[in-house]
């Protein structure tokens, strides 16, 4: 086991993948924290991209402490990890409870993360099997690290329309994501994921979207027709025929919000609005002002194309025909 200066010199990765499809991007985790990790990870293809392609990296290793909580009030929390920032040159993450801790050195694109045992060791539950501090922490390190390429981590879900665009999902939990993102892949359209996205820019300037996808958590009534509002993890390729696809350029956004007991409809949502929803899903933009100016002109980007408020009503809940109705009626698709 290795102590609180550092990963074991020379130890062989029990994990090593590409988070990124250009292989910029690459996450390590020695044998003690494997399965914590494995249950953030994003379900991408089990090739590996060249190493020597990396531009930014996160390692992880277990250790038996982490650095000390600094003094100072933190400055962005991302509950339960907290994270202290340095200028334009670094920023320490920690767990409140002491089981996580690491830090991100801007100047190298490199973050080392440390697991005490106890975060290590994989909750034993069918329905939460995951540590939360250390979901949190990957989730703030990927999202800092993406920030600094240019790009943009955003807590949203993609489909990809009949013509190959993506459009994007945008709301926070239980807006209506997944569901949408179900009955489009029933009706036969791609998806990229159904929570977590990357923004990028495309050589000749466009904005694409890739996918991180996850098992997809559905409503446990959805095959019933009825909201519980109690979610199960299922497997998203059960519900074919639209394939995933890795990513796409961008066509629009769509930001659902569940509104049962009124019919389901489309409508034009203004840029500033659009903007500011797609910050709320972004929400370490701030954080790194070295960076926040071309990261914020990437969602400006991202919203200005088509964008629409789609109020999801009871009449949609399972009836892809009936999303699609609404959707073609605003243009969407």
């Amino acid at each position: 086991m290795t102590g609180a200066g550092g990963p074991a010199s020379g130890a062989a990765a029990a994990l090593d993948r590409a988070l990124l499809e250009d292989g910029t991007l690459r996450l390590t985790a020695d044998v003690a924290t494997e399965a914590q990790v494995r249950y953030w990870l994003p379900r991408l293809p089990a090739g590996s991209a060249d190493r020597g392609r990396a531009r930014a990296s996160i390692e992880v290793y277990l250790s038996d402490v982490v650095a000390a909580r600094p003094e100072t009030p933190p400055n962005l929390v991302l509950d339960p990890v907290e994270g202290w920032v340095y200028g334009v040159e670094a920023i320490t993450l920690r767990a409140r409870d002491g089981s996580v801790g690491g830090t991100i050195d801007f100047a190298s694109l490199k973050a080392t993360l440390a697991l005490t045992p106890d975060a290590a060791r994989p909750v034993a539950t069918p329905l939460e099997p995951r540590n939360a501090a250390v979901f949190s922490a990957l989730t703030l390190t990927s999202a800092l690290l993406l920030n600094r390429m240019r790009r943009a981590l955003l807590h949203a879900a993609a489909v990809v329309a009949p013509d190959g665009r993506a459009w994007l999902l945008v709301g926070d939990a239980f807006a209506g994501k997944t569901t949408t993102t179900v009955n489009l892949i029933r009706a036969g359209w791609g998806w990229v994921s159904d929570d977590t996205v990357v923004l990028d820019r495309t050589d000749d300037g466009a904005v694409a979207v890739e996918g991180w996808p996850r098992a997809f958590h559905l409503d446990r009534g959805y095959h019933a027709g009825e909201s519980t509002g109690a979610r199960v993890a299922v497997d998203p390729e059960s519900f074919g025929p639209g394939p995933w696809r890795r990513g796409a350029r961008l066509a629009g956004v769509v930001f659902p919000r569940v509104e049962a007991d009124r019919p389901t409809v489309a409508t034009p949502l203004p840029a500033a609005d659009a903007l500011a929803r797609l910050i709320r899903q972004s929400p370490w933009l701030l954080v790194d002002r070295a960076v926040a100016r071309d990261v914020l002109a990437l969602l400006t980007a991202a919203v200005s194309g088509p964008r629409f408020h789609l109020r999801l009503g009871r009449d949609s809940y399972r009836d892809a025909g009936r999303l699609l109705d609404a959707l073609a009626a605003a243009g969407v698709g």
